[in-house]
């Protein structure tokens, strides 16, 4: 029989930076008076720690004979005691107006009552006020700053306590996500190998292809649309001389849908290059969830990350902006005739990926919701937080689909709670799903890898970027100007290489599903995303029909995946 404290020693080692990683969120998110001793307990067995024993180690790196025990109990490596001194002692920029806004917010309470589970009393209670005041007065500290010790100091309480077992419980859970995406990922990879390996193509012309579409110049109009506060961006072609002239039926449409927190110029570099092959964009900014908004949250003028509304509203203002540019397109206008909007698509990331889904036919799935909301513990997938918050709203039906939509490209989606199963099986056109292994907001296995297989469209494809994270797409991501700036770390690394990806793939997506343009469909497939990588995100692209043929060729598992080929990056 293992003992409690053999199942402390196992899941510490075989897990160290991901149970340390939860405890330092876990005590950080425990925001008077000063603590002096925190009690870690497990079961029956509970051990007494000196914060100004933490707090020297932080400092300093020296362990107290009783910290020096207690590592060794544990079999703590050298290696994992940095990381957690790190943990300890490495300071974040944050306001403690922000911080005071966002734990009242509804997702920063639920967030609170989550990590009450492992953050005590010293009899045993949640506390939700404690771990809020100790949040915000860590943030209001001007001299040590907002450190995880900082935190532990301003508990409001003499003695704080660490459910070990609880955080155990909860490391558990999330390392079991861990395997499990892993694992998803491991098989993705080998399919699109398999594909890859059985269909070959001419790489290097297929690039040539895509890149020889641009053949126009970019005008830009800003269009006022009754209903949408901020004036959408219009990237419109135009013709050059000697060069193709413009369609007939004027050029196809793509609408583009930012995510949460992000503005109507997030992709702007993508918008530029569709257009310049002969595809109009239309660049929305939602006010209700733009920069603007996390800003007025974080500065104490708004109570809600985005207001319940707000996820009936994206797509409304998406078909608002489609009705009036089809106004325009047949009323004497500067655009009069130069759109064709029998031939519509959208992009959506992450927040603005929930905005495309629902446009193309997901209906929301009220029963599910409520099964998974509000979630039981600290979830590996955040974007939860804000999909129960659509619980609060009635549930739309299909009156969010819009039929002139005729081809999705999303990035990053969320909506596996929201939509669940039967809510992405109604989505009837093309698909492309774009998911980032290394996505921490929206998870790729729950977010993207599960809901592709609930998608039923004949024409659906999926996009897996090794490493890629919830921020490499966006453009303008590492500007600095957002309203909370987002590290290096966090983007990834070489950012402008994904954005690479997402021009290409996306002008060849929707040169077959919208032009109907047979030549690009060899850019949708595995061998050419696999010529396409470049350090140091790696692509793997599938398809319905390579899944199918997956689904009955056990062979091809990930412990029997062929070898991959090497392969010289092409330069998109």
């Amino acid at each position: 029989m293992i003992s409690p404290m053999q199942t402390t020693r196992l899941w510490l080692r075989r897990s160290a930076a991901l149970t340390l990683g939860i405890l330092g969120a876990v005590v950080a998110a425990a925001p008077g008076h000063s603590a002096e001793e925190l009690i870690v307990s497990f079961g029956i067995f509970q051990r007494s720690i000196p914060i100004a024993d933490l707090e020297r180690f932080a400092t300093t790196g020296e362990l107290t004979p009783q910290l020096k025990i207690y590592s060794q109990q544990l079999q703590i490596s050298g290696s994992q005691l940095e990381q957690f001194q790190g943990v300890l002692s490495t300071p974040a920029t944050i306001s403690p107006v922000a911080v005071a806004q966002f734990l009242y917010t509804e997702q920063g309470v639920l967030l609170l009552e989550q990590i009450g589970r492992v953050v005590q009393t010293p009899v045993r209670q949640a506390n939700v006020q404690a771990l809020r005041a100790a949040l915000i007065l860590a943030a209001a500290d001007p001299n040590a700053g907002f450190t995880l010790v900082n935190v532990l100091k301003a508990y409001p309480t003499g003695v704080m306590r660490v459910d070990l077992a609880e955080g155990l419980a909860i490391a558990q859970e999330i390392n079991q996500a861990i395997l499990q995406s892993e694992a998803a990922f491991a098989e993705v990879r080998a399919i699109a190998q398999a594909d890859a390996a059985a269909n070959p193509v001419d790489a290097e012309s297929l690039l040539q292809l895509v890149q020889s579409e641009r053949q126009y110049s970019v005008g830009r109009i800003a269009v006022v649309v009754p209903g949408v506060p901020r004036s959408v961006q219009l990237y419109l072609p135009e013709v050059l001389p000697r060069r193709r002239g413009r369609p007939p039926q004027g050029f196809p449409l793509v609408v583009i849908s930012h995510g949460l927190g992000g503005t109507s110029a997030s992709y702007t570099y993508l918008a530029e290059y569709l257009a310049e092959a002969g595809i109009a964009v239309a660049a929305l900014e939602h006010t209700g969830s733009n920069d603007q908004q996390l800003s007025a949250l974080l500065t104490g003028l708004s109570s809600t990350v985005v207001q319940d509304a707000e996820f009936l509203r994206r797509p409304r203002e998406v078909s608002l902006t489609l009705n009036a540019l089809a106004n325009l397109n047949t009323s004497p206008s500067p655009i009069r005739g130069q759109l064709n909007l029998s031939r519509v698509g959208v992009i959506g990331q992450s927040f603005g990926g929930y905005t495309a889904l629902a446009l193309a036919g997901a209906t929301f799935d009220s029963e599910g919701l409520a099964e998974v909301c509000p979630p039981s513990t600290l979830s590996f997938n955040p974007s939860l937080l804000l999909q129960c918050q659509a619980a609060s709203v009635s549930n739309p039906g299909a009156s969010l689909v819009d039929p002139r939509v005729g081809s999705i490209f999303v990035i990053n989606p969320i909506g596996s709670a929201l939509f669940g199963e039967t809510g992405y099986g109604h989505i009837a056109v093309p698909t492309m799903m774009v998911a980032g292994t290394a996505d921490t907001i929206a998870p790729a296995f729950p977010e993207q890898l599960q809901p592709f297989t609930w998608l039923t469209a004949p024409a659906r494809y999926l996009l897996m970027i090794d490493r890629g994270t919830h921020f490499s797409t966006i453009g303008d991501v590492a500007t600095g100007d957002q309203p909370v700036p987002i590290p290096p770390e966090i983007i990834g690394l070489r950012p402008e290489v994904v954005w690479s990806y997402m021009q290409v793939l996306s002008l060849a997506y929707f040169k077959l599903t919208l032009e109907g343009d047979q030549r690009f469909e060899p850019a949708l497939s595995a061998a050419f995303a696999t010529a396409l990588k470049n350090a140091p995100y790696p692509l793997s692209l599938v398809n319905a029909s390579a899944l199918e043929r997956a689904g009955a060729a056990p062979e091809n598992t990930p412990e029997n995946a062929p070898e991959e080929q090497p392969t010289a990056p092409l330069s998109p």
